[in-house]
């Protein structure tokens, strides 16, 4: 029996002829050959893909996304403030008014008469806390200016409050709570080097000129700015996009600094520009007084300084170490 064994073991190898041999060779090359066209054919779409974007010049869709999470927030937003002004307005004999962010039991007591006056309440923070099965949990900051009485002096205080949103809609998760602001902020030092003249005031609360031609045309520009004395075309350039406000009676300014000294005896060639901040001391049509400040760019041409533009800021200096504020007296703590 051993023999008869050995005999069919050592006859196994024959089976597999040359002829199979070659034929599972060319199936295991062709198998091969098809996988590596389909990853060839896979590329070359993702390519012409790509490269039919950059010439059709079609964006990637990032607006719907983006869109979805401002709206997100904004209902989330939204429904945090309206429930934080509730709390803060409502009596006892007005309760079921917070029905929709509380429930009665969450709430032990109420007062008889509204306990503060809220002028004003905006979104300080929104950010996602939490995610579980179907539920998502967002803090929710408002910061809420208000009064004890209509004359009282206001107060700013920030109101903590957590909603839930799931597919049952939005619920307020506890109660408020009021929570420190992030500090003061600190200041960096103004970025002009040179103080021009200032007029003195006339007879109308105007000022009266210097013969500085950069100070007389900031003045001038003020005045036909925001006061209906007209001529404002006098001194903006004509593709400032500059027009009159006229939000006051009276304008004077009481201090200007500049990035460079221009004296009235100099003549820098054309193009030449200077920036400028300017403070002004308004009467409002309103008879209310006010202070503004007006940073500007003017620029020489043909002779005469025109502002060509209204700047987004002031010029700081980054150079410099930033200064701390320290928290005024009876300001709430941060």
């Amino acid at each position: 029996m051993r023999k008869a064994h050995d005999t069919m073991s050592s006859s196994t190898p024959a089976l597999l002829t040359n002829t199979w041999r070659r034929r599972l060779d060319s199936g295991g090359s062709a198998v091969r050959n098809v996988l590596a066209v389909i990853a060839f054919a896979a590329c070359t779409i993702v390519a012409i893909n790509t490269i039919w974007g950059w010439l059709t010049d079609e964006p990637i869709d990032i607006d719907g996304p983006a869109r979805a999470a401002v709206n997100r927030t904004d209902y989330i937003g939204g429904y945090a403030v309206n429930c934080v002004r509730l709390l803060l307005t409502v009596t006892e004999a007005q309760r079921s008014a917070l029905n929709t962010c509380w429930a009665p039991d969450d709430l032990r007591s109420l007062p008889t008469t509204p306990p503060v006056v809220v002028d004003s309440t905006t979104i300080a923070k929104i950010v996602r806390t939490a995610a579980y099965d179907g539920v998502e949990q967002w803090q929710v900051v408002v910061r809420v200016n208000q009064r004890a009485y209509t004359s009282a002096t206001p107060e700013t205080t920030l109101r903590q409050i957590n909603v839930l949103i799931s597919s049952y809609g939005l619920r307020a998760s506890g109660l408020l709570a009021t929570i420190n602001d992030t500090g003061s902020g600190a200041t960096l030092p103004l970025n002009y080097s040179a103080s021009l003249p200032v007029g003195a005031p006339d007879d109308k609360g105007r000022n009266r000129p210097t013969g500085n031609p950069v100070s007389d045309t900031v003045t001038g520009f003020l005045n036909s700015y925001l006061t209906p004395v007209g001529g404002l075309e006098r001194y903006v350039s004509t593709d400032s996009g500059i027009t009159a406000v006229n939000t006051s009676q009276r304008a004077l300014m009481t201090a200007l600094v500049a990035t460079r000294m221009v004296d009235a005896g100099q003549q820098p060639p054309d193009g030449t520009t200077v920036q400028v901040l300017a403070t002004v001391n308004e009467l409002t049509n309103r008879y209310a007084p006010q202070t503004e400040q007006y940073p500007l760019t003017l620029t020489l041409r043909s002779g005469s300084w025109t502002i060509t533009r209204i700047d987004p800021g002031p010029l700081l200096n980054g150079d410099a170490q930033l200064t701390p504020v320290a928290p005024s007296p009876g300001q709430p703590a941060r």
